[in-house]
Formats: C-alpha cells, sequence, structure tokens
C-alpha cells in the first residue's frame, strides 16, 4: 500500500516533501539522548538509576526514529505496523520517569507493590494498542492514520504523561523538606530537567493532535516543538553530572552537551537558502565551538579542584577522628585517675586535694562530651550511623529526660517546668538518638539561663507531635539565627556564658530530626529575651 502521492524516501528518513524542522528538531536531540544517555549506562551498568535513564533515552529515540519514517515515508503497511506504537512508548516514557525519579530520590528500586501499580497504569494501551480500538484504519490520500486514532485511548496516554508530571512533582516536594543542603540542590536541577521534558513532551504532543482533531491545525507539525524538552533534560542530567557526579558521570558528559549541541547547531546548514543565513549560522556554529572547547578546560579544571578538595577533605575527616579519638583516650585515662583519687584509692586526701580532683574530673567528662559531640556530628553527617527506628513512646522519652535533667536546673535556681499533654504519643523513631535530641534542648536552655526558668512542652498537632522547650535566657539575635543550625554555628551570646561550646549540639540535633522526617526551630524575640525552641515529628514516617 503505497502513497503515489508522495516521493520515495532516502534511506526511509530522507525526503524533501518532509519540513526542515523535523530534521533540526528530531535529529539533534536523538543524538544528545542517546550520548549521553549511553555514556550514563556505561559508565555504570549495575545502577538502576542509570539504567533507568539509558532505557528512558532509547523509548524517546525510537518515538523520534519511527517518527521520522512515518514523515518522510510514503509506504502506508510500514505506516499501519508503526503506528499502533506511538501510545505504547509514550506510556512507558511516561511510567518510567516516575520510576527513575523514585530510584534517584531514594537510591533505591521501588517496591513490588508499586511496579503492579505501574503494570496496572500501563494495561490498557498494552491490550488496545495493537487492535482496531486503538487504530482503525488508514487515509491512503493524506498517508497517514490521523482521522483513524482513538481519541479517548490518546486522552488515556497523555494522562498518563500528567499523572507522572503531578506524581513526579509530589515526589520532589516530599523529599525536598527533608533533605540536606546538597541534596536539595540536585533536586532541584533534575526536577527541572524531568518536569520541562516531561511538559513539553506530551503537553503539546496532545495539543498538536487534538488540534488536528478539531481542525484548527492541517498537520501536527506543532508537536515537534515538543522535543526541545528532551535537550533541556539532557542539559540539566550534565549539570548533575558535573556539579555533583550524579550518575557515575564526570567530563564526557560536558563534552557529549557541547558537541551535540554543535551538530543542532550545524545541521542548519543542511536548509540554508541565503547568503546572510549563511554568514549568521556560521558565525553562531563556530563560536558555539570556541565557547564549547573553553568550556571542557573549565570543567576539567573544576573537575581536578574538585578530586584534589575530595582527597583533602578524607584526609582531614580521617585526622579528625584520630586526633579525637586520641584526646578522648586521654581524657578518659585522667578521669580514671582523678576517680580512683576521690574513691581513696591513693590513701587518705586533704579536702584541697578532693576539690582539686573533683575539678578535674568535671573537666575531664566535659572534655569526653565534648569530643563525643564531634564524633557522633561527623558520623552522622557521613552515614556512618545507622538508625535503629522502632515504635517507641515519645512522651515516656522525655518524661525521664526531664525527670532526670530537673535537678540540674534547680541546681542553679532555675524553674522547671513541664507540661505533657495526654494521649497516644507512639512514633517510629531511634530510641537512642531522640533522646539526643529532647537532652540537648533541654541541656542547652539550662546552660544559657541564669534566671527565671524553663518550660517543656509535649502536645500534638494533628498526625503529628510537637515537643518544644522555652526559657528566659540569652536569647537569639536574628544575626545568630541563619547560623543556628549548622555545623559550628555558634551565637555570640552562647559564646560569652559557655567558652566551650563548639556549635555542634544543636547541629546534631538537626541531622538526627531531619533524618526521622521532622523538622526543628527556634524563636526568641532578640537579646536577654529568651528562646523557644520546636521539634514536630511525624507520628507515622513516610516510605520514601
Amino acid at each position: 500500500m503505497i502513497c503515489y502521492l508522495y516521493p520515495n524516501p532516502i534511506y526511509l528518513l530522507f525526503s524533501s516533501d518532509v519540513p526542515v524542522l523535523l530534521y533540526y528538531a528530531q535529529i539533534p536531540a536523538t543524538i544528545i539522548a542517546l550520548l549521553l544517555g549511553f555514556y550514563i549506562f556505561w559508565s555504570g551498568r549495575n545502577l538502576l538509576l542509570n539504567r533507568l535513564l539509558f532505557l528512558i533515552t532509547i523509548l524517546f529515540s525510537l518515538w523520534t526514529f519511527t517518527t521520522l519514517i512515518v514523515w518522510a515515508g510514503n509506504d502506508g503497511g510500514l505506516f499501519a505496523f508503526i503506528w499502533p506504537f506511538y501510545d505504547l512508548i509514550l506510556g512507558f516514557i511516561a511510567i518510567f520517569c516516575i520510576y527513575f525519579i523514585y530510584a534517584f530520590l531514594t537510591k533505591n528500586d521501588v517496591s513490588v507493590r508499586l511496579k503492579i501499580i505501574f503494570l496496572t497504569l500501563l494495561a490498557p494501551i498494552l491490550i488496545l494498542a495493537p487492535t482496531y480500538f486503538n487504530i482503525g484504519g488508514f487515509n491512503i490520500t493524506n498517508c497517514d492514520a490521523f482521522d483513524f486514532e482513538s481519541l479517548s485511548l490518546k486522552i488515556y496516554t497523555s494522562s498518563l504523561g500528567f499523572l507522572a508530571i503531578i506524581w513526579i512533582f509530589i515526589l520532589l516536594i516530599r523529599k525536598y523538606r527533608i533533605s540536606d543542603y546538597s541534596f536539595k540542590k540536585q533536586i532541584v536541577l533534575m526536577g527541572m530537567g524531568i518536569e520541562l521534558f516531561l511538559f513539553s513532551f506530551f503537553g503539546i504532543e496532545f495539543l498538536a493532535t487534538y488540534l488536528v482533531k478539531v481542525g484548527i491545525l492541517l498537520d501536527s507539525q506543532f508537536e515537534l516543538f515538543g522535543l526541545f524538552g528532551m535537550v533541556i533534560f539532557m542539559i540539566y542530567i550534565s549539570i548533575l553530572i558535573v556539579r555533583f557526579k550524579a550518575f557515575n558521570g564526570k567530563l564526557f558528559a560536558t563534552q557529549v552537551l557541547v558537541w551535540g549541541l554543535a551538530i543542532m547547531i550545524g545541521s542548519e546548514f543542511l536548509f540554508i537558502k541565503t547568503t546572510i543565513q549563511f554568514v549568521l549560522v556560521g558565525i553562531t556554529f563556530f563560536g558555539g565551538i570556541i565557547f564549547g572547547i573553553l568550556l571542557i578546560k573549565s570543567v576539567k579544571k573544576e573537575i581536578k579542584q574538585k578530586e584534589q578538595l575530595e582527597v583533602l577533605l578524607q584526609q582531614r575527616e580521617s585526622l579528625t577522628h584520630l586526633v579525637t579519638h586520641k584526646v578522648k583516650g586521654s581524657f578518659t585515662r585522667s578521669k580514671y585517675i582523678f576517680a580512683e583519687m576521690l574513691d581513696g584509692s591513693f590513701g587518705v586526701i586533704t579536702p584541697e586535694l578532693k576539690e582539686m580532683g573533683e575539678r578535674g574530673l568535671a573537666s575531664d567528662n566535659e572534655g569526653i562530651a565534648t569530643v563525643d559531640l564531634v564524633l557522633n556530628a561527623a558520623n552522622l553527617q557521613t552515614g556512618m550511623v545507622k538508625y535503629d527506628m522502632q515504635k517507641i513512646d515519645f512522651k515516656e522519652l522525655v518524661t525521664a529526660v526531664c525527670d532526670e535533667m530537673k535537678p540540674s536546673a534547680e541546681t542553679k535556681g532555675l524553674k522547671f517546668e513541664s507540661e505533657i499533654g495526654d494521649g497516644d504519643y507512639n512514633i517510629t523513631g531511634d530510641k537512642f538518638w531522640l533522646k539526643e535530641v529532647v537532652h540537648n534542648l533541654i541541656d542547652n536552655s539550662i546552660k544559657y539561663t541564669r534566671e527565671g526558668g524553663l518550660d517543656i512542652k509535649l502536645e500534638k498537632k494533628a498526625d503529628k507531635i510537637l515537643f518544644s522547650v522555652h526559657d528566659t535566657g540569652v536569647g537569639i539575635t536574628d544575626e545568630d539565627k541563619k547560623n543556628l543550625f549548622k555545623e559550628g554555628g555558634r551565637g555570640a551570646n552562647s559564646v560569652a556564658i559557655n567558652v566551650d561550646s563548639t556549635g555542634y549540639g544543636l547541629y546534631t540535633v538537626k541531622l538526627i530530626v531531619d533524618k526521622h522526617q521532622g523538622r526543628i526551630w527556634a524563636d526568641s524575640e532578640g537579646e536577654g529575651k529568651g528562646t523557644s525552641f520546636f521539634v514536630e515529628l511525624p507520628m507515622e514516617m513516610k516510605v520514601v
């Protein structure tokens, strides 16, 4: 079944009857996607994330390749074979994009239950794509099947694309809230890239099909603009590789991007009709080549600097652990000497020596606590700490810590009050580390409150619990608030009162709370007006 009104294509793809935009839109986008997708796959063939991205680029390339054949060709039999696959490819791209984002955010495979949901969403297309319900005929005059496509199946396929956009957006927002600063930047880059790709690809493709159906457009050339979304997506992927070494990729990603863009610009030479166009495209092309070479050199330099910095950071981390362990060992040995002295192991000592021994023991205990604080912060930051997530009674935990800390406050002459709401306060968490959170916040308030007192509260807020510590201490300035929960973020008032402040206490608390999908913040009316610390934790942690 040959459409004789149209010329025979060369190598299935090239025909004088094809719109110029077709080659300019599809060939460079396909080359960039395939090159980068294959490189990422080759960089980490065993990584699920890499395999999924490669699969998405293969599906996209299959789409562009088959549409090129349909646009350029005149073989109705071949078209009838290819056409039913369009909805199938679109559906798989939508679902695999969702799958890809899950793998990117969690670094793990999805559950069997979610895979069943994915398969269920694809089932209508898998079942109906090869049937007459999808394509009911072929127009030999126009050499297409637009008039015989099932609009309902087309709407369903496009709906999967829009579902993917919404689903991915929700996943990104949820993960963004509980991630550290570095990964938040990666989430933003990945989110912008994939959302722009899906929106342009599915949105413009559906709009073009709909406008043709209702007679506003004579053909679907408009859908070709949607393919540029893949180039944008690959640009964001390249940024992730260069800046964050995502997908185990390095320099080659930038080279692929640069030469892919060069191909895109260079392809314009095929469609030049005037001298001025030739000059302008030539300037753009050679300017792009020069810029690309400079960019590659710059990226090489940046990668080398980052690798050197990583080596230095690893050396510093090793040195920190070595020094802190040595210091802790020294403190521990002298602690036992003071403890045995006070116990009378060396005979009866004078009151003066006893006082000195007590001061030495207190100093050693404080030194050990400081070393433990720094080590804990380092281990929590690097992920060396493995949390034991279990069902715990948070109310019981808070009550126990309050009973333990109350004598310390009263010794300083501070009023100590606690208000714990009724009801069930069972949550999922690590009991040891959550106790550290409660203990640290109360201990902080005792240290930095000279007069007045503390008010500890525990209450429920919908599906969350809210723990708070309010004191009448030194307060926090607006400037100090900016660094309060950062590594080494000591406030001016805290240093004035406690010269041994390390700035690691609240930083450690923040790391723990983030890991429990909660949030922590502080409020103060200013210097000398007290501080309120709040910790919000979910009753049920979400699986992400």
